[in-house]
């Protein structure tokens, strides 16, 4: 008897083991069952108090042909002021740059006054010129339901002719352009050479030529 009874006893102990066997295997079946077909969960920002991103300052038609007075007033205080060989070449550099910029800078709805406000830099021949230039400009970009514009920033300046004896100079001005043509978003870019031959007038030196390379 009790070597049956060990014998029934072990049996029990293995069925038990086996039965928490099986079970233990059907709850990680069930688990990673629902782990499988679990939702996935949303994740939901509640920060609605978080600081907004900066957008780019977009430029408008009427940011363009905005004369700059410090600069024209600078180029006229220069050009009365007995100056060195050095200091000369300084100046008309300044001046060249600086013209080049305003006269290649200019949109059909500010009605072109960027030449009206170069006019007193420019001998009487070339103010004759430029005010038939402008009306040639407004024929072919009229204000009406359309928008064109070119904005000029000078890059680099070259002395080709200097003569103080003279009073006459010649000076290559290399520039980057950008045509806005019917919108303010990408601009087309280009490079263009102008240059500009000076003629000392009273003192003073004056736009004598201008010519778009």
């Amino acid at each position: 008897m009790p070597i049956k009874d060990e014998l029934l006893k072990r049996k029990k102990q293995i069925w038990i083991v086996l039965i928490l066997l099986i079970i233990l295997i059907i709850a990680a079946i069930i688990y990673l069952l629902l782990m499988f077909f679990k939702e996935p969960q949303t994740i939901i920002n509640e920060n609605i108090n978080q600081a907004s991103i900066p957008t780019p300052q977009i430029i408008t038609p009427s940011t363009f042909n905005v004369g700059d007075s410090r600069i024209l007033a600078d180029v006229e205080a220069l050009s009365n002021v007995p100056l060195t060989t050095e200091e000369e070449k300084q100046n008309i550099t300044f001046i060249a740059s600086s013209f080049a910029e305003r006269f290649g800078s200019y949109s059909n709805q500010s009605n072109y006054q960027n030449f009206d406000e170069l006019s007193t830099f420019m001998t009487a021949s070339v103010q004759k010129w430029v005010a038939e230039y402008k009306q040639q400009l407004i024929k072919e970009n009229p204000s009406i339901n359309t928008y064109y514009a070119l904005e000029t920033k000078a890059i680099s300046t070259d002395i080709r002719n200097l003569d103080e004896t003279t009073g006459q100079g010649e000076i290559l001005v290399k520039t980057q352009r950008q045509e806005f043509n019917n919108t303010i978003n990408n601009p087309r870019v280009f490079y263009q050479d102008i240059l500009l031959q000076l003629l000392k007038v009273n003192n003073e030196w004056k736009v004598n030529g201008i010519y778009w390379q």
